[in-house]
């Protein structure tokens, strides 16, 4: 509203940015401190009401009272008993209904998923559709290059494929729903799609759950349960115990959950490799999703004392590399550079920026240059590594030696959403509602446009569009050029959108703050 009133006033403009700064970085404790409140006042009455009773009925007070029935005296202590009684009940439905649901059991709805309910600890049974050969664990996976190719007409992990992704747009952006299915269990990372199937995970207390969605029907075909976690973590509502992506290829699917518990897939839902990390001790929760490259699967696991980046072999879980690194906690998912069939990967932590060889895990080059909290990913292109966080650092990095090539201070960062890389520019979404163009070669800031409401999903960029999703239930289609944002098309469902939605035979494919699964098909 500031900026708003006088662009070009110098003042007014930084006034602006430092209050949307401020907003942002005091979002969360807000939140977190008005639930904290909240459940302690609830404790509070819980307590009070507890000792009145026990003073009234176990420690009355010896006093000399006419002998016979006293009507006033037993209404009195009706009414009391009877408010305690109700305002227990209360406090304890409250604490009730903001615990995490009970996960259901898996249930048949197609011809390939289970008869009845498995042991948490195994894969629901499924049988394969007649005539295909279950998948094999054995086979060995493509070379990186022609692995990523691949997953340019998938939607395989965290924001699309690594490579510019070459799945259609829709034909239009006036969409019916084809389908829409309820998700068992809640959480806020991404659907994946490898050919037919949609994957993704829900999570409680009781349960962590890898599901598997018919494509065109929207129908379950299987889940697995992950329900051995040596303890459960802390996690805060926005972050909860299923954050992180899942990745897929053409064999299997891979999850990773807030307690540490990974499991590896077919995608018949055979589970291939279980592995359970160190416990994820990390304030709001453990966030960032892995990085599928060819035949290895890359975590960044940045806890609040130690901070490790693995390399896993997608065959068997077996450890390939473990690197310690003084980097500070931090959400953020790793990124990488494929040249000549070899790939950099790029970390970004609440302290350093670091990249590693892919299959040594050497530590090729390392900046401190980081700070605040770091929640986004990076993005690259020809050698060159982006990264922008509100608190840490907006700028651009050499992939092959960590040389900083720009760096902007002055235009505000965001601190959820990852921002997207757009022909010559890169695009910074705000939690604000603020997105600002910069241009990809030095840094500047080039345009700067408002939204009524925030983004936390990222946005990406496909057929030369970006497809971003707000606070506002809003799918949007947009372009920009060095002067401007452009809203071509706005489509609403009218529910929050947290997750990045996926592309799939011209539809798209969207978890909403709901925990619906709906796929958009446009209209004729």
């Amino acid at each position: 509203m500031l900026k708003q009133q006088d662009v070009s006033n110098p003042k007014l403009a930084a006034l602006a940015r430092e209050m949307d700064f401020l907003y942002r970085s005091a979002y969360f404790q807000t939140h977190d401190k008005r639930r904290f409140g909240l459940r302690l006042l609830g404790a509070g009455l819980l307590v009070l009401c507890i000792l009145l009773g026990a003073e009234r009925f176990f420690l009355p007070p010896e006093l000399v009272v006419p002998k016979g029935p006293s009507p006033e005296r037993d209404s009195g202590e009706l009414v009391a008993t009877t408010i305690c009684g109700i305002v227990a009940l209360l406090i304890v439905l409250v604490f009730i209904r903001r615990s995490p649901s009970r996960p259901i059991p898996v249930r048949s709805e197609s011809a390939t998923v289970a008869k009845a309910p498995v042991p948490a600890h195994e894969t629901a049974a499924v049988s394969q559709p007649a005539g295909k050969p279950a998948p094999s664990s054995a086979a060995q996976p493509p070379a990186l290059a022609d692995a990523l190719e691949a997953e340019t007409r998938q939607w395989p992990q965290f924001r699309g494929s690594l490579l510019p992704n070459r799945n259609a747009l829709p034909a239009n952006w006036r969409f019916r729903e084809k389908w829409k299915t309820a998700i068992a269990s809640p959480g806020y990372n991404s659907p994946v799609i490898w050919d037919d199937r949609v994957f993704l995970t829900g999570a409680n207390e009781k349960a962590r759950t890898l599901y598997c969605y018919d494509v065109q029907t929207g129908k379950e075909k299987w889940r697995v349960v992950c329900d051995q976690a040596p303890r459960i973590p802390e996690a805060s509502e926005d972050t909860g115990l299923a954050p992180p992506t899942v990745c897929a290829d053409a064999e299997r699917v891979y999850a990773i959950f807030g307690t540490g518990e990974m499991v590896c897939c077919s995608h018949a839902g055979e589970t291939v490799w279980r592995k359970q990390l160190p416990f994820p001790d990390i304030n709001y929760g453990y966030a960032s999703s892995p990085l599928l490259l060819g035949d290895r699967l890359v975590v960044q696991y940045d806890l609040n004392e130690v901070q490790t980046i693995y390399a896993f072999n997608v065959l068997n879980g077996e450890t390939l590399w473990e690197k310690k690194r003084d980097a500070a906690p931090s959400w953020s998912s790793p990124v990488a550079w494929v040249d000549n069939g070899k790939a950099i990967v790029f970390t970004a932590g609440c302290k350093t920026a670091e990249a590693y060889d892919a299959q040594t895990g050497k530590s090729l080059w390392r900046q401190e240059c980081m700070g605040g909290e770091v929640a986004t990913s990076g993005s690259v292109r020809d050698g060159i590594f982006y990264f922008s966080n509100t608190g840490a650092f907006t700028g651009a990095f050499s992939a092959t030696d960590g040389k900083i090539l720009f760096k902007n201070e002055d235009t505000p960062a965001p601190d959820v959403a990852s921002a997207v890389l757009y022909n010559d520019l890169y695009i910074l979404f705000t939690s604000g509602g603020s997105v600002l163009g910069i241009d990809a070669k030095d840094g500047k800031e080039l345009f700067e446009e408002n939204f009524d409401n925030g983004f936390y999903a990222s946005p990406v960029a496909v057929g030369g569009k970006i497809i971003a999703a707000n606070l506002d239930g809003d799918l949007l289609l947009l372009s920009a050029t060095r002067e401007k944002l452009t809203v071509e098309a706005k489509y609403s469902m009218k529910t929050k959108l947290f997750a990045v939605p996926a592309l799939s035979g011209g539809n798209v494919i969207v978890r909403t703050g709901a925990n619906e699964l709906i796929c958009l098909e446009a209209e004729p």
